[in-house]
């Protein structure tokens, strides 16, 4: 199957680091500039809000900048709940992330995965949202499920069939909040099914619907790792 899947951003099978963000799972010998948990230690020592998506993008652009990456990628089913503090998210108890992010220093060109239909796209408003997005229906050889990337600059492409490695569409930028209001990167999550009446899937799930969630939205890390 994995000469049917290309990459969904240049160089992201050969040009990533994994990013922890499950502060629980943050080992005390993790260098400096790739532990997220003492930046938001450091942060509010200063008195700076680590959320806000120009400072976490800063510690992104430095982590990537001292590994030499392209990428910094996430894991699927990780607790988030220290970074969700304060949030309507966190307040809901919805702390696991049901899809994986690729975190980015520049607004990266989109490709198409596989052959594949874009059959829905649309804007998620207000902060912490998905902001722009589109959902992919692929070829069945690829999976039955439906890609869902999110984050997207406002600049979508049409509804329609799309072939493997066609540009689809950029990452969105924080600083209009046409990602949602985060840090630049791609949400990559798969669906079992659309969802109904143009609503938008959930990105996190609580712990009482993990089993159930996983089910409706099972691990895209094909989509991501080589």
């Amino acid at each position: 199957m994995k000469a049917l899947i290309t990459e969904l951003m240049p160089k992201l099978f050969s040009s990533y680091e994994l990013m922890v963000l499950d502060f629980s799972k943050i080992s005390e010998n993790l260098p400096e500039y790739k532990n997220i948990k003492s930046f938001f230690e450091k942060s509010y020592l200063a008195k700076i809000n680590p959320r806000l998506p120009e400072n976490r993008q800063a510690f992104n652009d430095f982590f990537l900048d001292k590994s030499g990456k392209h990428y910094l990628i996430s894991q699927y089913r990780e607790d988030r709940i220290e970074m969700l503090r304060g949030s309507n998210i966190e307040k809901e108890g919805r702390t696991i992330h049901l899809g994986i992010d690729i975190f980015s220093k520049n607004l990266e060109t989109i490709y198409a995965p596989c052959d594949s239909e874009i059959i829905s796209l649309g804007c998620e408003k207000g902060s912490h949202t998905f902001g722009h997005y589109i959902i992919l229906r692929p070829d069945l050889n690829i999976t039955n499920n439906y890609i869902f990337l999110g984050h997207l600059s406002k600049d979508l492409p049409k509804i329609g069939k799309v072939k493997k490695g066609q540009i689809i569409a950029k990452l969105g930028d924080y600083i209009d909040e046409e990602n949602g209001g985060w840090s630049r990167h791609l949400h990559v999550q798969l669906l079992k099914n659309i969802p109904k009446n143009n609503s938008i899937p959930i990105g996190y799930s609580t712990k009482e619907n993990l089993q159930k969630n996983i089910i409706k939205y099972p691990d895209p890390s094909f989509l991501v790792f080589n």
